[in-house]
């Protein structure tokens, strides 16, 4: 193509060039959806801005925690200046299995927005927990086969990968012969064992402290600073990128809710926050681009002849204050975007009985007073602590005035895997009950309660509907966002499901309720590869051995 043939158009402004971590000022060519080429030129269109950056890439998130099909999601990313993500679809793995995960690929057809995904791995997280569905390795090598696939997604079996279990190993050695990246799931793993895991992983996005992601980058790991909604620890991790060379480093927000979605954008949120930590802007939109793009081998992330044509438009960049948005060489591409296919998916996977009260008592040894292991959720990370709780119709009885809750598990995949029984100290409910389908990460239904009946009336509501997320009040009845794409996802528009999640927040709060994440502090109860004491299905389940413990302390049979 001559310098003078007219392109499509030409965008001027401050190029953020992050393959030499510098700011230039240019002249870009864009014909056909593809960077041509810098320079003047003539153009059928032309636009300038302050400054021209890549579009973001998340390198590793959830759609599903977002509540919203991946359209949906587009929708609302994409203005921000996000245009990629690399999605684990572990979470409908693990209700739906191949057959879901494939379903979420076909509708990255519908959205602008550059989708790419990882492979589940570790579908069932365990053996701990009942699942909807099993990713096998033979599922993993024909899913790695797929169209946009660039990955095995969170190995969380550590102890798998390093015992050589055969199954976690045939899972890495296919996506190995298709020159795949293996991502990692490492949340306190340091030491020998870290040695033997960074063998066959190459990131990882649970390092909560400094010392550890340090750990870890020296061993060849590339860490993704999490900023999410469950986890919030870019802070505490951004002096890394003045101890190690920033290019081993990424940024991602794992597991991001609605609210925060419509509050904060995505992946946007980080760059923002390192540049009013200090961190060059130019590195800062590094981390989001060109280290996403090396990591996971793809085209974009560049403003460079030859890649896509996927351009931010931003007046200020230090605040990452967008203008315009551009993908494939189109600006605002989701201005005109219509309504979206509904995912031919299981809409009713919430296959439980009717429950009554007596479902979630547990039964007492004797009259009186009982010691039990209870979940201390009142820090990021839930403990174990030993707390009395009375005795009432022999069964234990909740406390609400000591904040000793009952919380249950149910098995919603039809696998007849009954109910795990515990109690929860940092809901403080005053009344009522709170429930949920998403419960990672075999999201099976979970629920808290100041009564054993209010917790029947919030599961009965999530089985009516199927699936979502529930408030039960005594005096108000249940304030409901229905999830019914696996128990998980609505189809929905962004502002409607926004409004629910929002109103089922609010009737949270009223139940008494300070934790920050309101109801969602209900989804990580559940998830049993990350210390120290969760619950399952089964029981609890003390995550440092990978067993079940007792309820009850030892001693509390005697009267």
């Amino acid at each position: 193509m001559s310098s003078q043939t007219p392109v499509d158009l030409v965008v001027r402004g401050t190029v953020v060039n992050v393959l030499t971590g510098s700011l230039e000022d240019r002249y870009v060519a864009v014909d056909g959806g593809e960077i041509v080429g810098f320079g003047d030129r003539p153009a059928r269109e032309r636009y300038e801005a302050a400054y021209l950056a890549p579009g973001l890439i998340n390198s590793h998130m959830h759609i599903e925690s977002t509540m919203l099909s991946l359209p949906r999601y587009g929708e609302a990313v994409i203005p921000h200046g996000v245009t990629g993500i690399v999605a684990d679809p572990h979470e409908i793995g693990n209700v739906l299995g191949v057959d879901g995960v494939r379903q979420l690929t076909v509708h990255a057809d519908h959205t602008p927005l550059r989708v790419r995904f990882t492979v589940p791995s570790s579908v069932p997280a365990s053996d701990l927990q009942d699942t909807g569905a099993t990713i096998d390795p033979a599922d993993v090598e024909r899913l790695l086969a797929t169209d946009r696939i660039v990955g095995l997604a969170e190995v969380m079996d550590i102890e798998g990968v390093v015992a050589d279990d055969a199954a976690v190993h045939a899972k890495i050695e296919a996506t190995r012969k298709r020159g795949l990246t293996v991502d990692g799931h490492m949340p306190r793993v340091t030491g020998n064992r870290l040695q033997m895991a960074a063998r066959f992983l190459d990131t990882d996005h649970e390092s909560r402290a400094l010392s550890e992601a340090r750990e870890k980058v020296e061993a060849g790991i590339k860490i993704q600073l999490r900023q999410g909604s469950s986890s919030e620890n870019l802070e505490e991790l951004l002096p890394l990128v003045d101890e190690v060379d920033s290019r081993r480093l990424m940024l991602c927000t794992d597991n991001f809710y609605i609210n925060d979605l419509q509050e904060h954008g995505g992946i946007d949120e980080s760059v923002r926050m390192m540049i009013e930590y200090g961190v060059d802007p130019v590195e800062a939109v590094q981390l989001a681009t060109i280290n996403v793009a090396e990591t996971y081998g793809l085209p974009y992330g560049r403003i460079a002849p030859g890649a896509p044509a996927d351009i931010v438009l931003l007046d200020d960049l230090e605040t990452w204050d967008v203008d315009a948005v551009m993908v494939d060489g189109v600006i605002d591409p989701v201005a005109d975007v219509t309504d979206p296919p509904r995912y031919e998916l299981d809409h009713n996977t919430v296959d439980v009985d009717r429950l009554d009260p007596s479902d979630f008592a547990y039964p007492a040894p004797h009259d009186g007073p009982c010691r039990i292991r209870a979940i201390d959720h009142t820090g990021e990370i839930p403990t174990e602590r030993v707390e009395t709780v009375p005795v009432a119709d022999r069964v234990l009885a909740p406390n609400p005035e000591e904040d000793l809750l009952p919380v249950a598990v149910v098995e919603r995949h039809g696998k007849g895997g009954g109910i795990g029984k515990g109690f929860v100290h940092g809901f403080a409910l005053e009344r009522g009950a709170l429930a949920s389908t998403i419960a990672h990460d075999a999201h099976n239904l979970v629920v808290v309660g100041a009564s054993h009946r209010a917790m029947a009336e919030a599961a009965n509501e999530l089985r009516d509907v199927g699936g979502g997320l529930t408030a039960f009040d005594p005096e108000n009845g249940t304030t409901t966002l229905p999830l019914p794409v696996a128990g998980l996802i609505s189809e929905r528009p962004v502002s409607v499901v926004a409004e629910q999640f929002k109103a089922v927040q609010t009737a949270t709060r009223e139940l008494g309720t300070e934790l920050a994440g309101g109801i969602m502090e209900l989804d990580t109860l559940t998830l049993e590869v990350i210390p120290e004491l969760r619950i399952t299905n089964h029981g609890l389940v003390d995550v440092e051995q990978m067993e079940l413990v007792d309820l009850l302390v030892a001693g509390s049979d005697e009267e």
